[in-house]
């Protein structure tokens, strides 16, 4: 990516590949509603049909909730709860109000909705599908808009890095804690030392997120006003646990529906209740429902009932009691009441909508730690909040125009990922320089006292972090003594099932802790309308690797099954869905771990194309989810047809 020699020139090269990228998010999903037939998109597990809307109340923070069913049960479909759907009568136009999926059960779906839903939805033969967000792609347009009255960030952000020194009231400053190794606490020193941007590398299972809840828990105790947020409501969620264990006064900014619901006592939300100005406004909220009903018994001054009369007009000829332009006196008589009504609905909700605004206000002022999402931390609610210091975890999976809707709200700024991990994901081709994250950027050009690397990894058996080790991070890992050496022999029970296929003896040894197994019959198969591959031979061996794993009374919790291909996961979780096992892709376990992993790589070929197994960050992520048993599927044939692959085969096979 090149330099940019002023601000004009950033702001326009990040605008238009954010457009392209909101242009592709959106395409994806209109071109798939305007293609498909409603069927077709419901096979798909992007829509479902044929259901019917009730009013459910309403939930937390004053969303109005939408109940639809579908009395012959809802189809297996991918919407989750926190995604952004919309409800139409035929086929959608995309413009639509959005709402929000709060819960699902096997007959019903219900929707949220932050102010008051179409009528429609209340209806019959409704389609709901699931849509694409636009308030994220609006909010990296204003964080770069704001980047014109942050001259210090600007720099910063154009490459001419010219730093601040270390100030001199805290060079002395010593971090010390005794939960945490050498390393972490160096790294929150130097982060506590530096005036304006630091970089904290954190390798897999090297307690990235425990050290920057550490340090956020310095800062805290300094008196400095944090903003702490991630890409992803998991990603927030991890570390204000984290927080909240550590005793750190915080609140989650963002919708309950999305956050853990261990933790919804911190969202602003939930804390809102038992704020008294709250309180008062939720009392005048149910005077303006009162009002409305009240209003319903006359006739509404609008429209052609008012034939251009003013309200006060209105007002004026129906004391008169005299009728006026042929509307009759008694129609008048309605309307002004009708209009008197409105007029006191209209003044409570300003009194109601400014005691709200005083909660929020309390509640964000007296909170040291604010927690969101990097697109939530771009809400009206912290629009006028300056933080001393901002801190993203999992900035890695942030595009650089994401991470600036936090940066720009702080004085001094924390970043905290692992660029050899997988990078933010981009939907458009032509907006490919999106997927270098602004850490990764920095990374290469900062000074070398502004990135550090923790070195010390708590989860992986020391043969399954070599690979990794030796290729990503310059052999600068070490294993934690704890689990250096921890194997399938230390857990509880465990018994290696004797009468396992001699082929895949090592996969219930306890030793060694990584074993390929060679699927040299399989062939890789694509359907017509799919980009994804999957691999039959390699589904039943996992199948059959996973009986031998769990006849040597392994727990289902301590297995995982991951794929770089959604379709071979798809039809994984199908073939093996009475096992109980987690099985994702392998972008879905990015920050995960298990007792045992397998992984099934699926390509098998005589051209020797491994596709994008050539991401090595993928597989960087792949190889290092397990802690003490790492099991890999693949045709050797096609896999060593790569260097890197090659070389991790004969790892495995000559340790």
């Amino acid at each position: 990516m090149n330099r940019f020699t002023n601000i004009d020139q950033y702001k326009n090269f990040f605008e238009r590949l954010i457009q392209l990228e909101r242009k592709s998010e959106m395409e994806f999903h209109l071109n798939e509603i305007m293609l498909l037939s409603a069927p077709q998109r419901e096979a798909k597990g992007r829509a479902i049909l044929n259901l019917s809307g009730k009013d459910s109340g309403t939930g937390i923070g004053g969303v109005y909730l939408v109940k639809l069913v579908r009395g012959s049960g809802l189809p297996d479909n991918e919407i989750s709860n926190g995604d952004v759907v919309i409800i139409s009568k035929d086929k959608p136009s995309g413009k639509e109000e959005q709402a929000t999926v709060v819960s699902k059960t096997k007959r019903s779906i219900t929707i949220a909705y932050n102010k008051t839903p179409p009528y429609l939805v209340y209806g019959r033969n409704l389609r709901l599908d699931l849509y694409s967000n636009d308030i994220t792609f609006q909010r990296m347009l204003d964080a770069i808009e704001d980047l014109k009255r942050l001259p210090i960030l600007q720099e910063y952000i154009k490459s001419n890095i010219d730093l601040f020194e270390e100030n001199e009231n805290t060079k002395n400053h010593s971090f010390q804690q005794q939960n945490l190794n050498s390393k972490q606490q160096e790294i929150i020193n130097q982060a506590l030392v530096t005036n304006d941007i630091f970089l904290i590398h954190g390798p897999p299972g090297t307690g990235k997120t425990t050290t920057l809840s550490y340090l956020i828990k310095s800062l805290f105790e300094g008196g400095k006003k944090v903003l702490v947020t991630a890409p992803s409501n998991t990603a927030v969620d991890n570390i204000l646990e984290k927080l909240q264990n550590l005793e750190i006064p915080s609140t989650r900014i963002g919708n309950p529906i999305r956050m853990d619901e261990n933790l919804l006592n911190l969202s602003l939300d939930v804390q809102l209740q038992d704020h008294p100005d709250y309180q008062q406004a939720n009392g005048i909220w149910n005077a303006i429902q009162v009002l409305k009903k009240e209003q319903n018994e006359y006739i509404p001054a609008s429209g052609q009932n008012r034939r251009g009369l003013s309200d006060n007009k209105i007002i004026q000829l129906a004391s008169s009691k005299k009728p006026y332009r042929g509307i009759q006196s008694a129609k008048l008589r309605k309307m002004a009441k009708w209009i008197k009504i409105q007029q006191q609905i209209n003044k409570n909700y300003e009194q109601a909508q400014a005691l709200q605004l005083s909660a929020i206000e309390s509640i964000l002022e007296q909170s040291p730690v604010i927690c969101a999402t990097n697109s939530s931390a771009g809400s009206e609610l912290l629009k006028d909040i300056i933080f001393d210091v901002v801190c993203i975890d999992e900035a890695t999976q942030s595009t650089e125009p994401e991470a600036l809707i936090p940066l720009v709200k702080g004085r001094k700024w924390v970043l905290a990922g692992d660029h050899q991990q997988l990078p933010p994901t981009v939907k458009s081709s032509e907006a490919s320089d999106l997927s270098i994250s602004l850490f990764e950027r920095f990374q290469k050009e900062l000074p070398a006292n502004r990135s550090n690397i923790l070195t010390i990894q708590y989860r992986m058996h020391q043969e399954i972090m070599r690979f990794s080790n030796e290729n990503f991070y310059q052999k600068k890992l070490k294993a934690h003594p704890s689990v250096a050496k921890h194997s399938l022999a230390d857990l509880p029970g465990f018994d290696p099932f004797p009468y396992v296929n001699p082929a895949l003896e090592k996969v219930v040894q306890s030793s060694p802790a990584v074993v390929f197994v060679p699927c040299e019959q399989g062939v890789e198969e694509q359907l017509a309308d799919s980009h994804s591959w999957f691999n039959k031979a390699e589904i039943a061996l996992t199948k059959e690797i996973t009986d031998a794993l769990l006849s040597s009374r392994l727990f289902p919790e301590d297995i995982g099954i991951i794929s770089p291909y959604d379709q071979q996961v798809s039809r994984l979780k199908s073939d093996l869905k009475d096992y109980h096992v987690e099985i994702k892709s392998i972008d879905g376990f990015q920050g995960r771990e298990k007792e045992v992993i397998i992984i099934s790589l699926v390509r098998s070929n005589l051209k020797e194309d491994i596709g994008f197994l050539r991401d090595y960050r993928r597989l960087n992520v792949a190889l290092t989810r397990a802690k003490r048993k790492l099991i890999i599927i693949g045709s050797p044939f096609t896999l060593q047809s790569n260097p890197i692959y090659k070389s991790l085969i004969k790892k495995i096979s000559n340790p």
